[in-house]
Formats: structure tokens, sequence, C-alpha cells
């Protein structure tokens, strides 16, 4: 299905209907496959979280929990950082057969003050519970370079929050991907006319082995620049560069990335994700990088795919 019918669809409510196919991938066998769990596991155990705006008491238990085996939960995971002297997680989303989105942030190395590289970046897609679908480490890292990480929580910072991960495996085959949608300040105002809902799936500090999503999230307003959106999903340590995603029947189609919680601004303290609108070019650069003749609509808005699908 091209972007264009897919932007159809989101304006028009009906969405996609298309079913999952049964093909399902497989994980490493042999002492390959052990040697692969084993640096999953390492990833994924005695983890530091990224340092918090927001208070420690916050919890996601309003959230639902889903399956991450199912599209399309499988195309979102765990951005897992792996260190000798502290590990830690965010939230990313597959959007194409190798590339993830994420927040900037997240790419940071407190523990030794300079910028992951890509070896140590590890995508775990579909994970929960010691299980997952797939997983890569990272070849290429692109971060926003208007991001300052040594000034973290400052206002020039939020509307860069954003990254681009390559993976060095396609992923995306095995476990689909996600559509990804450059909105507008007006194509806002139309969905919240319309009562249209957005979701944010996230992998939370206090339930860090489960894919939860909040479908109560509520999206304000771009703020003046238009290089930020105002939302009030909750959320908690671990949601960093989560897929803030417009529902629509049969899939996902991601508008922002989740980056900062409790900012005060003139109107209250609110929750700030950076569009994909914002960084859209780097986003489409990175996917045809890495897959052959992808198609875009105007906008742009690129369709997710299903799990086994090969279609551009």
């Amino acid at each position: 299905m091209s972007g264009s019918v897919l932007l159809r669809n989101i304006l028009a409510v009906d969405g996609l209907s298309n079913s999952r196919p049964s093909l399902e991938g497989r994980k490493p066998t042999g002492w390959m496959g052990m040697l692969c769990t084993l640096l999953i596991a390492m990833t994924l155990a005695w983890q530091t979280p990224a340092k918090a705006l927001d208070s420690d008491t916050e919890t996601t238990q309003h959230r639902s929990l889903v399956d991450a085996s199912k599209y399309p939960w499988s195309a979102v995971g765990r951005v897992n950082i792996a260190g000798v002297r502290a590990r830690s997680h965010c939230t990313g989303a597959l959007v194409g057969f190798r590339v993830v989105i994420t927040a900037a942030h997240c790419l940071y190395r407190a523990d030794l003050k300079k910028w992951a590289t890509p070896g140590v970046v590890h995508f775990v897609a579909g994970y929960q519970r010691g299980e997952y679908e797939a997983h890569s480490t990272a070849s290429e890292l692109i971060i926003s370079p208007g991001f300052d990480p040594l000034k973290w929580a400052h206002p020039d910072n939020y509307p860069n929050d954003w990254a681009v991960i390559i993976l060095k495996q396609p992923i995306g085959l095995k476990v689909g991907y996600l559509g990804v949608l450059a909105m507008t300040p007006q194509q806002l105002k139309t969905f919240k006319s319309q009562d249209r809902r957005f979701a944010l799936t996230g992998y939370p500090r206090d339930r860090a082995h489960a894919i939860s999503v909040d479908v109560d999230c509520t999206l304000d307003e771009f703020f003046t620049d238009a290089h930020l959106v105002s939302h009030h999903c909750k959320i908690v340590n671990g949601d960093s560069g989560a897929p803030i995603s417009l529902l629509f029947s049969g899939g996902l189609a991601v508008v922002a990335v989740n980056s900062a919680s409790g900012i005060d601004t003139s109107r209250g303290k609110t929750n700030t994700a950076v569009p994909i609108a914002a960084f859209a070019d780097r986003v489409i650069n990175a996917i045809r990088k890495t897959e052959q003749a992808p198609s875009f609509g105007k906008g742009p808005v690129r369709a997710g795919r299903l799990p086994g699908s090969r279609e551009n």
C-alpha cells in the first residue's frame, strides 16, 4: 500500500485492514544462539536508568500490556546500551527493515561522558519477559547535531532530542515496521476535531520487561516553531524515545518520539515529543540507504509493513 493511500486512510479513519501472515522468523540456534542470548541478557540486566525529569513515584499501572510477538507491537523494542560500568535502556521503533527511531539522549554514555558507539547499541524487537522476536546491534548512529548532552534538561535541547539508528541486520523483515507520518499542526487540529486517538508504546522503568501502551494519550499542540509537540501521555524512565502514534485499523503511524516530562510552560507543566516532521529528511535518507526503491507519500508519509513482507 502506498504512502498516499495510507494518508487517505488515516484522514478517513478507515485505516488498513491487513492481517498478520503466519510466517515466523527464528532465533539463532547452536553456539551462535547461546552467544546472542548471553549478550542480550547482559544488556537487560543491572540497568541504570537515564536521569529522570519527573518524580520517581510515577508509575504506568494504568497502561495496557500487549503481546510483543504480535504486529504492530513486534516492531517496537528496547534500545539497550551495554557498558562495563553501567547499562541503560530506552524505547525505539522500527520504521524500516533496518531503521529505528529513538531519542538522542538515549545514546549518550553518561558514565563515559561521550556518545555510545554503534557496537554497544542493541535493539531488541518485541521483547517481553526474557523473550524477544529479533535482535540486532547498530551499524550507524545518526544523532541530532543540535543536541548537547552536557546540558540535557535545557529548552534548546528538547526540539533536537531525536536519533536514527541503522541496524546491521534487516530484522524488520521478520517483525515488520511501523508507518510514519510527518504530521503538521493543521493535521493535528484535524485529528483532534475528529476525536482521533493517539498511543504511546514503551518499556517504562516500573515494567521494564513488558511492553505497555497508553491509549489515552493526549497530544495538545505544536509549540510556536513547530519542532516540538506538547503531550500528556503518562511516562516514566524507559519511555524515552517511545513512539507516539496515530491509531488506525491495522497498525500505527508514528507521528512523534517521546522526549521529556514535567516541562514548565506558560500554560503549566507538560511533556514533550519531537515530531517526525522535525527530522523526516534523516529518516527518509536512512531508509533509502538501506532499502531498494522505497516509496513515500506526500507529507512525507510511509505505510508500515507486516512481518514477512518484502514490499516497499
